[in-house]
């Protein structure tokens, strides 16, 4: 693993590599994998709320899994539209557009497409990072009554990782990731979700195959 190398080989300077070790999380991306959401759009002026906890799957990275947890919103712009915003523990914060082209909110079948992306940086003992995420999501879900949906997601996300060290040429890789999420929502104003995310990436530095699953709650104040 390449970034693995940078880390432990940056000239023995102890700091900057256990400042890098914590960076890794973020640059796998392993807390972008979820979709936690179907294809449904938030009611117009209303908020939607999300807490999630899951692990991610790295077939080539020990230790292998990353421990993942977020916190999000969503918000209706129009009976058609909606934008997210995103915070995990272990990745960047990330903004999301979806707007839905098939369904409403009575339909049993709802089908959206979105778009997002999001930025962070790093700073410490001489080293700076930068990631950048895009995110072009699809969304398909099936309602067959007020407190059951079956949803699924594919995905494609390109990951760009700027890591500056001092003295040192900045190192540039661009990754993408492809792949799809499938879960099932139980409930309404409170509802349980849980999920499943596979996706495969070019080039594979990062893993063959990387995976996630993902719990979580979300919560509505509105009928």
């Amino acid at each position: 693993m390449g970034l693995l190398k940078l880390v432990f080989m940056y000239n023995g300077n102890f700091k900057s590599g256990i400042f890098l070790c914590f960076l890794v999380p973020v640059f796998m991306g392993c807390a972008s994998l979820s979709t936690m959401q179907t294809a449904r759009v938030t009611e117009k002026g209303k908020f939607d709320y999300l807490v999630d906890y899951g692990s991610a799957y790295y077939a080539d990275m020990p230790p292998n899994h990353c421990p993942v947890a977020e916190f999000g919103l969503r918000y209706g712009i129009t009976d058609y539209l909606d934008v997210g915003y995103k915070i995990s523990i272990s990745s960047i914060s990330t903004l999301d557009f979806k707007y839905q082209f098939l369904g409403d909110k009575k339909s049993k079948f709802a089908g959206s497409i979105g778009l997002g992306g999001g930025i962070a940086m790093g700073m410490g003992d001489g080293a700076t990072a930068f990631t950048y995420d895009t995110m072009l999501p699809v969304y398909f879900s099936y309602h067959p009554n007020d407190w059951l949906s079956l949803y699924c997601s594919p995905k494609y996300i390109i990951y760009r990782k700027d890591i500056s060290l001092e003295f040192e040429e900045t190192t540039t890789t661009i990754t993408h990731f492809y792949g799809a999420t499938a879960g099932i929502r139980i409930g309404k104003r409170v509802a349980f979700l849980a999920e499943y995310s596979l996706f495969g990436n070019y080039p594979a530095e990062i893993g063959i195959l990387s995976s996630q699953i993902t719990c979580g709650l979300a919560f509505c104040f509105y009928k």
